[in-house]
């Protein structure tokens, strides 16, 4: 008789990581859709000083064969064929990985100078980075549609490259001397099985001149436009891709 209910529990027992992990794959599988939110990001007193406190807004677009458009409070890009052009002013221009003022860079991306990824592509790494996911009890609405709400923890590996992606440093990050990347998320899941909305977050602790230091950055992001998303890449912009 135990053994009977044992297994009647284990089979009406909700599949939590299958379910969340079925929820991404019908994501990423998208051909387009539309997205928009903020970044925040916590530092240490001496950086917060140089904007670090104020979320960045975003909003965009992607389209699987056309690419993805982008744009911050003050910044707009495009990324198409692997590349990324940057229109910051009026102009677009190629975006290059050079010089290596790590403080310059911290605030030129502060600025909202980074260009922020489609978030869906974030989704890629999770069948190999999922340490541990639980569905809560709560049903939230995402506009129109009751969502089920998941929360998930990554391990070490995927936690540092959400670090590298979320925060405006991204590969310097890894020249700091870093004692733990931590990285979490939650994930907003409709009755249809598609991810409406999507918060990722990673946390750093770093020893620096004897002293512990935490630093993290959090995105969220509401996902609209399922597979009904255009994106038309300006001529500027193919010009600039093209020049690079």
């Amino acid at each position: 008789m135990f053994r009977a209910a044992l297994a009647l529990v284990l089979v009406l027992a909700p599949d939590e990581k299958g379910d969340l992990l079925a929820a991404a794959k019908k994501a990423g599988e998208a051909k387009s859709y539309a997205f928009r939110g903020e970044t925040k990001l916590v530092l240490p007193e001496s950086l917060d000083r140089a904007g670090g406190g104020e979320p960045i807004r975003f909003e965009g677009r992607f389209e699987r064969e056309a690419g993805a458009w982008v744009k911050t409070d003050t910044f707009e890009f495009v990324t198409a064929g692997g590349k990324t052009a940057a229109r910051p002013v009026g102009e677009w221009r190629a975006v290059r990985n050079e010089g290596s003022d790590v403080q310059r860079l911290l605030y030129q991306s502060l600025s909202g100078a980074r260009a922020v990824r489609p978030p869906l592509e974030d989704l890629a790494a999770w069948s190999r980075g999922i340490a541990a996911v639980k569905r809560t009890d709560a049903r939230e609405k995402v506009g129109d549609k009751e969502c089920r709400v998941y929360e998930v923890e990554f391990n070490r590996d995927t936690a540092r490259e959400m670090v590298l992606a979320l925060f405006p440093m991204g590969p310097w990050m890894d020249r700091m001397p870093i004692d733990k990347h931590l990285g979490t998320a939650r994930a907003w899941i409709d009755g249809e099985g598609r991810i409406l909305k999507l918060e990722i977050a990673a946390r750093v602790v770093a020893s620096i001149q004897g002293a512990e230091v935490q630093l993290s950055a959090t995105r969220t992001s509401t996902i609209t436009g399922y597979d009904a998303t255009k994106v038309e890449v300006p001529a500027e912009a193919k010009k600039a891709l093209e020049a690079k």
